[in-house]
């Protein structure tokens, strides 16, 4: 006899673990730190080098929080897969940015945000924040 119940347990399960494995791919992180950026030579874009401040974990992409207006306010979001997956993972992303935006924060634990690059007023050089 056969245990009908075994394919729905089955199911279940494959239904949570793709729902975990997908569903971590949008969780915030909050320790991204600039190692390291270049500037387009139009201006037009920087290109951000990233890593994660703790040991686990991987960076996907990022979302821009500032609405279109100027300064840029990143989110950056984990990998799918959970905390040490490297599906998705990627440490450089490129962000446009036009004449006038000048500055750009990472998004911190507290839900504020860290300034990290700054575009100089009179040089028009962008530079890290101390």
């Amino acid at each position: 006899m056969k245990n009908k119940k075994l394919p729905v347990i089955i199911a279940a399960i494959g239904v949570l673990m793709v729902s975990f494995v997908i569903g971590t791919g949008f969780t915030k992180r909050t320790d991204v730190i600039l190692t390291d950026y270049s500037v387009s030579e139009d201006g037009a874009e920087i290109i951000l080098k990233t890593s994660v401040a703790s040991s686990a974990g991987y960076i996907r992409g990022f979302k821009n929080d500032g609405g279109g207006v100027k300064p840029h306010y990143l989110t950056f979001y984990a990998t799918f897969g959970g905390l040490n997956s490297t599906f998705g993972a990627k440490n450089e992303f490129v962000l446009e940015v036009d004449e006038d935006g000048s500055e750009i924060y990472f998004n911190r634990t507290d839900g504020g945000y860290e300034l990290v690059l700054q575009k100089d007023a009179q040089t028009g050089v962008w530079g890290k924040t101390p």
